[in-house]
C-alpha cells in the first residue's frame, strides 16, 4: 500500500519542513555555498509511530506494508508494564519478552550533498533497522546509543522507517543469548525506550559511526593554576566521492560563552577517508570543575568547513577541567582536595513509564538526588541516558559509570565465557566509554557487578576472572586517564571460611563491596552495626587497595510498620518489610561508614524502588523495595530524611520519623527525629516533652505517652541561626490500660474479634524467630518455600503462634499504670522437643513465680498451642515479666495483659 498524506505523514511533515527550511536558509551558509550546507541538524522522531507487539504477518519492513491496524504510539516507548504496590500483580501487567515492531512515515526534502543518519539513543535488547525497505543495520545491546547511515535509502517525499526490536530472554538459540547482561535482578524492558532522531551533516563531518560516540575526545594533559593543556581529537570523515580540503576549528568557550582558546587546522581527506585532527588547546588561569562545590563547565566546539568557508558540521561537547586521585588510605581527591563521596545507586525505571522516561523524569530524579545531599551516583548496572550525564556535569555530581555485565559471565552450566558473549561485552564497554568520555562527572569505569560463583543459586559454575581481567585491560586501552572498578559480593569476608567462591575482586584498579549486613546477612537489624568491623578487616587484608561500599541497605514498605526493629527476623526477599527496619539499617550502616577515611566512596542501594520481576517484597509486587523513594516518586521514606540530616550542611534539616505509621498499636511509644542540629525540642498536643540531643543525626524521646485519639507532635530546632520545624499526627484508638504483644514478630496482627496485637516491643534480650520464614532463593528455578510449612494446632488464632522469642534469659518491662493485671502468655514448642526437654521459669512483679514450665508437656507435644495465665502488678508504671531458661531456652509467642481493677 502506498502512503501519501496519511495521518502519520501529516504528524511527521512539520518536523521535516523545519529541517527543509534550515537546509535552505541562506543565513546559515557562506555566501558562495550551496543552500544545503548548514552544518549539523538533528530532528527528533517522536510522534506518529505505529507499533505491533509480536511477530507481524507479511513483511513489515517493506515501505508499502499496511500498518493501519497497529497501535499509535510516541517514542520513547516500551510495551512492558511491570511493578506495582499491592500484594498481587497489577491486572494490566505486561511482562512480555519478545519481538516488537515500530513503523514511522515521514516526509523529507531533497538533501543534496548531505549525509543522513538515524540515531537511536537505545533500543532493547537487539534492533534491526530498515528505511524504505532497505536494511540499514543491526545493533545488539540494550543501553547504548547507535547510529545507521540512511543516506543511500532516504529520498525526497514520503519515507518509511521500520524497526524490529527484541527483548527475548537469553535462552539458548535466542537472538539475545549472548548479549550481556544475560542475568540481573532487574527487568529488561523492550522497545525504543529512548529518543530516535534524524541527523544530517555535510559530506565531510565529524564521524558518527564510531560506537555511537560524539567522534570528539578531550584529554587533559596538564592542569595547574596557571594553565591547562587539553588535547582534543576529532575523527573527521569524508563521505564524498572526491577529495576534500577542509579546515577544522576547535574553540573553547567559558560559561559566559566567551572564547578562551582556539585551534585552527587544515586537513585534506581522500574520498571515503577518515583521519584524526588533534587540536592542542591551552587555557590560561583555568577554572576547575570542582564537583558540587563549583561545577564549572567550559564547552568545546568543533567546526568542520570547506576551504571556501562552508560550514559542514558543528559539534559541541562539555569540558570540565579536573584531576582525580584515589588513595587507598585517604579516599577520593578531586583537584587535590579530599571529597567524601557519599551517594546512591540508581536504576532507570519508574512506575507507569518503565524505561521510557521523559526529560522531566530525568530532571526530577536528579533533583531529588541532589536534595538528598548526595554528591555521587553509581549508575547501576548499565549505561544510562545522556540527560543523566549532562545534569551531573552541570551540577557537579560524581558518577560511577558501569558496564552491564551482571552476575554471570557464561550461560547456565557453562564454565568459560563464550566468544560471542565476550564480544558483546567488549562492544558495549567501548560504547560506554566512547559515548561518555568527555563528561567530567564520570570518575570511574566499572567493568561489572556481582560477577561471581552463583552455582548455589542454580546458575553457572563460574570462571569469571578471565573475562573481567580482559575487560579491565580494554577499559585502560580505551581510556588510560580514569581508574576502573567493579562491584563484588559473595566473596568470603574477613574471618569467614573460603568455600571456593569465584573471586573477581582484584580484576580492576579499585573495588566496591556490596555489603547488606542486617539485611541478607542474618535478617536481624542489629547486625548492620558490624559493617565497620568488616570494612576495617577488608582494608587490613590489603591496605594498598582502594575500596568502597558499592551497595548497602535494606527494603522498606511505607504501609508496613514495626514497634521495635529488633523484635523479629526480617524477610529480606518477601514480606513484611517494615519501613522502620530499613531506616535502622541505614542509620547503623552510616555510623560504620562515615568516618572510614580509607573508603573512596559509599553508595546506598538504592535511590528509588525499582522493577524486579523476581520479587514479592514488602507491600509490592515485582519491585525491589530498597529505595529511599517509592517507585512512583510520590513518597520519600524515612531513610531519605535520615541521609538529608547526615549529608546536608547548607540548611537545617529536621524530620519527625514514622509519619507513615499513623494508626499506632501502643500508647507508649518512642519518638525519633532526624536532624543535623545539636538538639531538638518536642511538643505533644502543645505540651512540652523536652529537648533531646541528636547523636549520629538521630534525636530520641524514649517513652512518650499518647493521648487517646489523635495526637499532634511538633518538633523545632535551630542550626547556625536558621530555624526548622516539622510535625505529624498519630492516632491511638487502643485500650487505655491493656497490652497485646505478638512476640518475636516485626509486625502486629488483628484477631477476628477485633483485638489488636502490636509487634514485639518492650523486651530486653532474647531473639525473635518466625515459624515459616520465606526461604525462596532469589534466582532459583522454582519459587515458594524450600520446606513444607509448619502449622501450630489446637488454636483458632494461629497468627499468635507464627513467631516466638527465645533466650536463656529475656524480660519485658511493660509500660502500664500501677495496678493489678491478668497476664496470659501463649506458647508452643517450635523445635520438636518432647516433654521434659525444655524447662523454664517465669517471674513477674507482684510476686508471681512460675517454675518448671514445660510447654511440650502442657500442650501434649510440639507445634501445639497452649497458654499460661497468672496475676501480676505494675509498680512505678512498669509491669516486669522475666523468662529464665533452666533446660534450654525459655520461649513465648504472645502476651496479653488486661487490668483487674
Amino acid at each position: 500500500m502506498a502512503w501519501s498524506m496519511t495521518k502519520q505523514s501529516r504528524i511527521a511533515l512539520p518536523i521535516l519542513l523545519v529541517l527543509f527550511s534550515l537546509l535552505c536558509s541562506p543565513s546559515l551558509a557562506a555566501p558562495d555555498a550551496e543552500p544545503t550546507a548548514t552544518g549539523r541538524i538533528s530532528v527528533a522522531l517522536a510522534d506518529g509511530w505505529r507499533f505491533h507487539l509480536g511477530n507481524a504477518s507479511g513483511d513489515p519492513q517493506l515501505a508499502d506494508y499496511d500498518d493501519h491496524g497497529w497501535e499509535a504510539v510516541s517514542v520513547p516507548h516500551t510495551w512492558n508494564r511491570v511493578g506495582n504496590y499491592g500484594e498481587t500483580r497489577r491486572p494490566d501487567a505486561d511482562l512480555t519478552r519478545g519481538v516488537g515492531w515500530y513503523r514511522l512515515h515521514f516526509q523529507a526534502p531533497a538533501l543534496k550533498s548531505r549525509r543522513v543518519y538515524l540515531q537511536f539513543d537505545a533500543a532493547s535488547i537487539v534492533a534491526d533497522v530498515w528505511l524504505n525497505g532497505i536494511k540499514l543495520g543491526h545493533h545488539a545491546g540494550a543501553f547504548s546509543r547507535f547510529r545507521v547511515d540512511a543516506t543511500a535509502a532516504i529520498h525526497p517525499g514520503d519515507n518509511v522507517l521500520a524497526v524490529k526490536v527484541d527483548n527475548s530472554a537469553p535462552d539458548p538459540g535466542s537472538p539475545t543469548a549472548d548479549v550481556v547482561p544475560i542475568s540481573g535482578d532487574f527487568f529488561m524492558y523492550g522497545g525504543l525506550y529512548r529518543p530516535v532522531s534524524l541527523v544530517s551533516v555535510g559530506e565531510a563531518h565529524v564521524a558518527l559511526l564510531d560506537h555511537g560516540s560524539p567522534g570528539v575526545f578531550e584529554r587533559i594533559d596538564h592542569l595547574d593554576d596557571a594553565s591547562a593543556a587539553v588535547s582534543v581529537r576529532s575523527e573527521i570523515q569524508n563521505d564524498g566521492n572526491r577529495p576534500a580540503a577542509l579546515t577544522v576549528d576547535t574553540i573553547v568557550r567559558d560559561e559566559t560563552g566567551k572564547e578562551v582558546a582556539r585551534d585552527h587546522r587544515q586537513l585534506t581527506l581522500g574520498a571515503g577517508e577518515q583521519k584524526d585532527s588533534i587540536a592542542a588547546i591551552r587555557i590560561a588561569s583555568p577554572h576547575r570543575w570542582q564537583g558540587e562545590a563549583d561545577p564549572y563547565l567550559y564547552h568545546t566546539t568543533v567546526e568542520v568547513r570547506s576551504t571556501t568557508g562552508v560550514l559542514l558540521d558543528r559539534l559541541v561537547q562539555p569540558l570540565g577541567l579536573r584531576t582525580i586521585r584515589i588513595d587507598p588510605d585517604h579516599g577520593f581527591f578531586l583537584n587535590g582536595e579530599h571529597v567524601q563521596l557519599h551517594g546512591v545507586t540508581m536504576h532507570q525505571d519508574r512506575e507507569g513509564a518503565g524505561w521510557a522516561l521523559s526529560p522531566n523524569d530525568y530532571a526530577e530524579d536528579m533533583r531529588m538526588v541532589e536534595d538528598l545531599g548526595a554528591n555521587t551516583i553509581r549508575l547501576s548496572h548499565y549505561d544510562h541516558a545522556q540527560p543523566v550525564y549532562d545534569i551531573a556535569d552541570r551540577d557537579g555530581i560524581v558518577l560511577w559509570a558501569e558496564l552491564g555485565v551482571v552476575n554471570v559471565t557464561a550461560p547456565k552450566g557453562v564454565r568459560d565465557t563464550p566468544p560471542a558473549m565476550m564480544a558483546s561485552a567488549e562492544q558495549q564497554l567501548k560504547e560506554l566509554i566512547r559515548q561518555n568520555y568527555n563528561h567530567p562527572s564520570v570518575a570511574l569505569w566499572s567493568i561489572g557487578n556481582e560477577v561471581t560463583n552463583w552455582s548455589s543459586k542454580g546458575l553457572t559454575p563460574g570462571n569469571a576472572r578471565p573475562m573481567m581481567t580482559a575487560l579491565d585491560k580494554l577499559a585502560k586501552t580505551e581510556d588510560p586517564t580514569r581508574k576502573t572498578t567493579i562491584g563484588v559480593c559473595c566473596e568470603p569476608l574477613p574471618g569467614e571460611l573460603d568455600k571456593g567462591q569465584d573471586r573477581t575482586s582484584g580484576t580492576a584498579d579499585t573495588v566496591g563491596y556490596n555489603l547488606y549486613l542486617g539485611w541478607y546477612s542474618t535478617g536481624h537489624v542489629e547486625d548492620a552495626a558490624r559493617l565497620g568491623t568488616v570494612l576495617a578487616g577488608l582494608h587490613a587484608e590489603d591496605p594498598g587497595w582502594p575500596i568502597s561500599v558499592s551497595e548497602y541497605g535494606g527494603g522498606g514498605a511505607v504501609t508496613q510498620h514495626t514497634d521495635d526493629v529488633r523484635g523479629g527476623k526480617l524477610e529480606s526477599i518477601y514480606r513484611p518489610q517494615p519501613e522502620e527496619a530499613e531506616t535502622a539499617i541505614h542509620a547503623l550502616s552510616w555510623q560504620s561508614i562515615e568516618h572510614r577515611d580509607f573508603l573512596w566512596g559509599s553508595y546506598v542501594w538504592q535511590m528509588f524502588d525499582s522493577t524486579s520481576a523476581l520479587r514479592e517484597e514488602g507491600d509490592s509486587s515485582d519491585i525491589n523495595t530498597k529505595g529511599l523513594v517509592t517507585f512512583d516518586r510520590r513518597t520519600k521514606k524515612d531513610a531519605y530524611y535520615f541521609y538529608q540530616a547526615a549529608w546536608r550542611t547548607d540548611v537545617p534539616i529536621l524530620h519527625l520519623a514514622e509519619r507513615h505509621y499513623v494508626d499506632r498499636a501502643y500508647r507508649v511509644v518512642a519518638v525519633q527525629a532526624f536532624s543535623n542540629a545539636p538538639s531538638v525540642e518536642l511538643k505533644l498536643n502543645g505540651r512540652p516533652i523536652g529537648k533531646a540531643p541528636c547523636r549520629n543525626y538521630i534525636c530520641t524521646w524514649p517513652a512518650v505517652r499518647l493521648a487517646m485519639g489523635w495526637n499532634r507532635l511538633t518538633a523545632t530546632t535551630t542550626r547556625n541561626g536558621q530555624g526548622a520545624s516539622d510535625s505529624l499526627a498519630w492516632d491511638y484508638e487502643g485500650p487505655r490500660r491493656a497490652l497485646h504483644i505478638r512476640v518475636g514478630s516485626l509486625t502486629g496482627t488483628r484477631l477476628p474479634d477485633g483485638t489488636r496485637y502490636g509487634s514485639d516491643d518492650y523486651f530486653t534480650a532474647g531473639t525473635g524467630y518466625t515459624l515459616n520464614p520465606y526461604k525462596r532463593e532469589l534466582y532459583a528455578d522454582t519459587s515458594g518455600n524450600a520446606a513444607p510449612s509448619k502449622t501450630v494446632i489446637g488454636t483458632s488464632t494461629p497468627q499468635l503462634y507464627a513467631s516466638w522469642r527465645a533466650g536463656k534469659a529475656f524480660s519485658y518491662a511493660l509500660p502500664l499504670p500501677d495496678g493489678r493485671y491478668k497476664v496470659t502468655v501463649h506458647f508452643f514448642e517450635p523445635d520438636g522437643l518432647g516433654p521434659s526437654q525444655r524447662i523454664f521459669e517465669i517471674r513477674a512483679t507482684g510476686g508471681y513465680d512460675g517454675k518448671n514450665i514445660d510447654v511440650a508437656k502442657r500442650a501434649g507435644g510440639p507445634l501445639k498451642a497452649t497458654s499460661l495465665t497468672f496475676n501480676a502488678r505494675a509498680v512505678g508504671d512498669v509491669l516486669r515479666i522475666d523468662f529464665i531458661g533452666i533446660k534450654k531456652d525459655a520461649i513465648a509467642s504472645a502476651i496479653d495483659v488486661i487490668p483487674l481493677d
